[in-house]
């Protein structure tokens, strides 16, 4: 499969993720609103035509048949994967900010989703933009919870497709000659206003993100033909696959994956045989369990690639279970990690302790729904596994130091980051606190209603919760004022 059919198959994804959660009661600056939903079947697609005979688009009070955005939204809906607001409406005309922006055109290009950064939810989006020099550090952008320009957008988009200006300019604008925005005129991706302005400064609605995360999708979208195959042609050849991965270390993946003949939805994509990701009928009959074993070699090649140009820009060198560990991280959540994390600087500069390596390479346990993101419990076991693996050598998990995972919570403001992992016995370090600018941070409670101080043992799971000084001490209830909503910026 080609990398250009590679990105198409993240970018179908993105057309799930066009509309507001029904769930939402607002769309303020601090909620992500595209939320990802997988593809409608067949059947849930028929089901898209109301008793009435009306579809859900002409449900949508603001969407009218003669609105130029029309199709985009038809097109979602016939997809079964587009919600509106609980009011009846899709809100068109709202604006979107550059958070929103930049995380839905790089998904429609086909990159992976990024570490969730402490700081802002879109923040892991900004800082891989900047690595792949679509944007510049503190140029371009400089808030992400502010209105995006259509020329910012013509600026991320072009560089995210590769785009570039054509030689022979055939579509032009009476109020722009920029590089990025012909190229992208080129494609078919934007157009411009019946008087022949492309009003670059102008902030970019719903309707026309909508617009333009599908049009890239459709431009990048690989040829089907017309009688597809059963996948790669080579399964069943049984020419050896080299692997530095070792095989305790290809039995421990395949111990987290689980064996599925046939493709499944896994939350963000599909998958067959031992986690291998694959497009929806790529594998009509299925496949066996020796044919997944030669999938996911074939499919740990690549990851092993990334990881060999990681640890050689580093100059680093890891002993087998080490490289077995990062190779069953990457092989679950991508390799994104290589770029700008925790965990790549800890890499990178060796200095880290236990804990702190821990949590770096703990933070990938979050899966997102139609309901939202939120932390996996087997992903949480997978992580720890990994962590035993890594620091201890250990396959089994049996052998090694216990880990505990400590989640954070707050009732009001917002936490930095919503999970951490320390090995049992070890003292708690709270690397980072709440924040909320009514009110003022005390410090971290557990369920019984006790604090747990820096250097107080963490023995076993646990969830704390912010305390605040308007609050009454130890209950989590409030003192005088009100409490605002609770944001969640780490894993948005």
């Amino acid at each position: 499969m080609t990398k250009r059919m590679m990105r198409a198959l993240a970018a179908g994804l993105l057309v799930c993720m066009l509309a507001g959660s029904a769930a939402a009661t607002n769309w303020d600056d601090n909620y992500d609103p595209f939320v990802e939903l997988p593809p409608a079947t067949s059947e849930q697609a028929e089901q898209t035509e109301q008793t009435d005979g009306t579809t859900e688009a002409q449900r949508f009070s603001d969407v009218a048949a003669t609105d130029w955005y029309y199709s985009v939204v038809m097109q979602l809906v016939e997809a079964g994967t587009i919600d509106g607001f609980p009011d009846g409406t899709f809100r068109p005309k709202n604006t979107v900010t550059t958070g929103q922006a930049l995380k839905m055109i790089l998904l429609a290009a086909g990159y992976p989703e990024p570490e969730r950064a402490a700081s802002h939810w879109a923040r892991g989006y900004l800082d891989f933009a900047i690595e792949q020099g679509f944007v510049t550090r503190f140029k371009e952008i400089t808030d992400l919870d502010v209105p995006i320009s259509r020329a910012l957008v013509a600026q991320i988009a072009a560089k995210a497709m590769g785009l570039t200006r054509p030689e022979t300019v055939e579509i032009s604008f009476t109020d722009t000659d920029d590089d990025n925005v012909l190229a992208l005129a080129a494609a078919g991706i934007v157009d411009g206003y019946k008087d022949g302005t492309f009003l670059p400064s102008k902030s970019l609605t719903r309707a026309e993100l909508a617009a333009i995360t599908a049009r890239i999708t459709n431009y990048l979208a690989p040829v089907i033909p017309d009688s597809p195959n059963s996948g790669d042609t080579d399964l069943d050849d049984n020419t050896p696959i080299m692997l530095r991965t070792t095989e305790n270390g290809v039995a421990f993946i395949k111990a987290r994956e689980g064996f599925r003949a046939t493709a499944y939805w896994d939350y963000s994509q599909y998958s067959i045989g031992y986690g291998s990701r694959c497009e929806a009928n790529e594998y009509p009959n299925g496949i066996t369990q020796e044919q997944a074993d030669r999938l996911l070699r074939k499919k740990l090649q690549e990851f092993e690639t990334k990881l060999d140009a990681f640890l050689t820009k580093n100059n680093l060198t890891l002993n087998d279970t080490q490289y077995d560990a990062l190779i069953s991280l990457t092989y679950n959540i991508g390799s994104t990690w290589m770029n700008g994390t925790r965990l790549a600087s800890y890499l990178a500069s060796g200095q880290y302790t236990h804990n702190e390596l821990a949590s770096a390479m703990g933070i990938w346990c979050h899966v997102t729904d139609k309901s939202g993101t939120a932390i996996h419990d087997g992903l949480i076991a997978r992580r720890i596994l990994e962590i035993k693996l890594f620091l201890c050598g250990d396959y089994t998990g049996s052998s090694s130091p216990s880990y505990h995972y400590v989640k954070f919570a707050t009732k009001q403001g917002k936490v930095e980051v919503d999970i951490a992992f320390y090995e049992s016995g070890s003292a708690f370090t709270p690397y980072f606190k709440a924040s909320c600018d009514t009110d003022t941070f005390l410090g971290w409670y557990k369920a019984d209603g006790t604090e747990l101080r820096e250097g107080d043992s963490v023995t076993q799971d646990m969830t704390l919760t912010a305390q605040w000084a308007g609050q009454t001490a130890g209950t989590g209830e409030s003192g005088t004022g009100t409490s605002g909503d609770t944001e969640f910026n780490w894993w948005n």
